[in-house]
């Protein structure tokens, strides 16, 4: 009697565990091979060719935005960069160089419409739109958006307009305070010979000053889940970083090319990813408020919540526990994509 009660519970933890492992084996599958990527150009049939991330910079600043069925927030997220990018130029002189790219994340609206038009009006070597064929995940659409920049320092953010832009200059004061030339002394940091020239360093925008205010306004099973969220975080990664989801951050461009270079999530926990990886190569990483305004049109459902879980127990196993990910080194992750 004991074996029937039982067996529909083993068989659940089987297909739980077959899905587990499924999932492990296509990230593992898919960090071995290249990843594909073309620039779109709205004014020309030709395919434009992508730099690397481990070429020399030919900008000062690259602003990664992934975008998945964002086209009734784009425009204002776009308006607003762009706007302070210029005055900022107009301050700093032509030195000041930037470019925009807008990873379009397989949308399914006229998400790469409104990016096309700002690629139009502002050209292709300032606003760049990159297209996933299909819906792959945050995680996937911000490492192939890093992959192909040319800026000396990389700003990551979403594309709701949550943060202030100009909260930049917050990131790269702080930034410029933990620089470094080179990696630690760590196993993994070692491994990092061969290495391209460059300091390291990566700067968190934190909404944690705010976090008070959040209780108040969130239900108790919001709350719940936040911190059994921040309990898995701290699990995988410690206590570095207090917000690891803010949709803001700036690093250097070598600490960039080896971090995302080494990432394998794809979806909501990439951010705890960088955080272990930047650990394990002792590269600095420091933690800034910035000015947040929680935007409607959240895309965080009850299942993100199952599967931010399930990717943090996967970094924890495959790095930790069983030690199949490696951290690769520069040498190797520019052979890779050269």
């Amino acid at each position: 009697m004991l074996i029937w009660l039982l067996l529909p519970v083993v068989l659940v933890a089987v297909a739980v565990i077959y899905k587990v492992w499924d999932m492990v084996s296509a990230l593992s599958t898919e960090f071995m091979g290249p990843i594909p990527c073309t620039l779109e150009d709205p004014d020309s049939t030709t395919a434009v060719s992508c730099p690397t991330i481990f070429d020399a910079p030919t900008k000062a600043l690259s602003c990664i935005i992934p975008a998945y069925n964002e086209e009734a927030r784009l425009s204002s997220t776009l308006d607003e960069a762009l706007a302070y990018l210029q005055r900022r130029r107009d301050r700093q002189g032509p030195q000041f160089t930037y470019e925009i790219i807008i990873v379009d994340d397989g949308s399914k609206d006229g998400t790469a419409r409104v990016a096309t038009s700002y690629t139009r009006k502002y050209g292709i070597d300032t606003v760049r739109l990159l297209r996933v064929s299909a819906n792959r995940g945050k995680g996937h659409a911000v490492k192939r958006g890093m992959l192909v920049a040319r800026g000396e320092y990389c700003l990551l953010l979403d594309a709701d307009g949550a943060t202030r832009f100009s909260d930049l200059e917050k990131l790269e004061a702080e930034l410029d305070k933990i620089l470094q030339p080179s990696f630690g002394r760590a196993p993994a940091s070692r491994a990092a010979t061969g290495d391209t020239q460059g300091p390291l360093g990566v700067a968190y925008g934190s909404r944690a000053h705010l976090a008070k205010d959040a209780v108040v306004k969130r239900t108790r099973l919001r709350n719940l889940l936040t911190q059994g969220f921040h309990f898995l975080v701290y699990f995988v990664a410690g206590t570095r970083v207090k917000d690891t989801q803010c949709g803001f951050k700036l690093f250097t461009r070598r600490a960039a090319a080896i971090l995302f270079s080494n990432m394998r999530l794809q979806r909501w926990c990439f951010d705890v990813e960088l955080l272990y990886l930047a650990e394990q190569l002792q590269i600095p990483v420091c933690e800034v408020c910035v000015n947040w305004t929680e935007m409607p049109g959240s895309k965080i459902r009850a299942t993100s919540v199952l599967l931010m879980a399930t990717e943090l127990l996967i970094l924890k196993v495959m790095y930790q526990a069983l030690g199949i990910w490696a951290i690769h080194s520069e040498l190797t992750l520019r052979k890779k994509v050269s």
